[in-house]
């Protein structure tokens, strides 16, 4: 989710306490703090792009990582203000930050909430990083002169509700594509926000022989299949070597559908590996590629992404 839209969201938390908002109040600073703090993790950027994106919702959005941050914040206050109390800026700290892994387990991205014992991302994706309708929600209470428990209550029931309705849309859209595919088994389906349409589903839909990409819109039954893919059977030694690559192993946790593809080419091979969520312009958005020496030994990695091509090594 973006910043603008997390920080209203701590500035709710903030308001459970009926406290009036005030720049120097420890209740706020600590919850919008909190509510920004799983993103500082953006630091890593100065490590480069590969950095960043191998640490981006790992620890920085899990349990042990809004440990640090709420002890962190909490810390930093009891250095800058006159007579803190600690134990409450830790709690609204932590608040601030709960509310942000919370609200980013329902976009495409997901958190890693138990890092470092699982570390997959889990998400339902219902929502987009960036979603107008989330903001104008937000904004809308203080349009009204609430008491600041009451634009709490209103600022967390209307977003609530408008997850809970995506939910049901992405449920009957669900049973919809199964109907549509009944002439297919399907073994997996992905169904997220559409990152072109507010009002359109992307989905992957994984049969027992091919993987259908598309997308439907929410208030017509328009249906566009983007791409068509053979589903592999068995895997080829060589893409079994590249799923044990750097690469191979960033894709299973960066995605729960990548696809693997072989290109041989004279006496030199490489593996495509696409991430199947996102799909524009006739092109996955994000891939990578493995080359191989005439060994079959993986020699170089590249990630593609957005338009960017970055070298990927072993260790960034």
């Amino acid at each position: 989710m973006d910043s603008l839209s997390h920080a209203l969201i701590g500035l709710a938390v903030a308001s459970l306490s009926c406290h009036q908002p005030a720049l120097n109040d420890p209740v706020y600073i600590a919850a919008v703090l909190g509510s920004q703090a799983p993103d500082f993790d953006i630091i890593a950027q100065l490590r480069g792009s590969i950095s960043y994106l191998r640490q981006h919702r790992f620890f920085s959005h899990s349990i042990p990582g809004l440990t640090f941050w709420s002890l962190s914040i909490a810390g930093i206050l009891q250095l800058s203000l006159v007579q803190p109390n600690f134990v409450q800026n830790i709690f609204w700290a932590f608040m601030g930050g709960l509310s942000h892994i919370l609200i980013d387990y329902f976009n495409t991205h997901g958190v890693a909430l138990l890092w470092p014992f699982k570390k997959d991302r889990k998400s339902v994706p219902l929502l987009n990083v960036f979603d107008p309708i989330i903001l104008l929600i937000l904004l809308i209470p203080y349009a009204f002169q609430l008491s600041m428990r009451s634009l709490s209550f209103a600022t967390f029931t209307a977003l609530a509700a408008y997850i809970l309705l995506r939910y049901l849309l992405r449920r009957q859209l669900s049973i919809w594509l199964k109907k549509y595919f009944c002439d297919h088994v399907i073994t997996k389906m992905w169904l997220m926000p559409s990152l072109n349409h507010l009002l359109f589903w992307d989905f992957v839909i994984e049969t027992n022989n091919r993987i259908f990409i598309g997308h439907r819109g929410m208030l017509h039954s328009a249906l566009t299949i983007k791409a068509d893919l053979p589903k592999h059977q068995l895997m080829s030694p060589l893409t079994q070597k590249a799923q044990q690559t750097c690469l191979g192993q960033f894709f299973h946790l960066f995605t729960p559908y990548s696809f693997f593809e072989e290109h041989w080419e004279n006496d030199s091979v490489k593996v495509t590996i696409y991430d199947l969520r996102y799909y524009a312009n006739q092109q996955f958005i994000h891939s990578g590629t493995i080359l191989f020496d005439l060994d079959q030994v993986p020699s170089e990695y590249y990630l593609h992404s957005m338009g960017r091509t970055l070298k990927f090594a072993a260790e960034t």
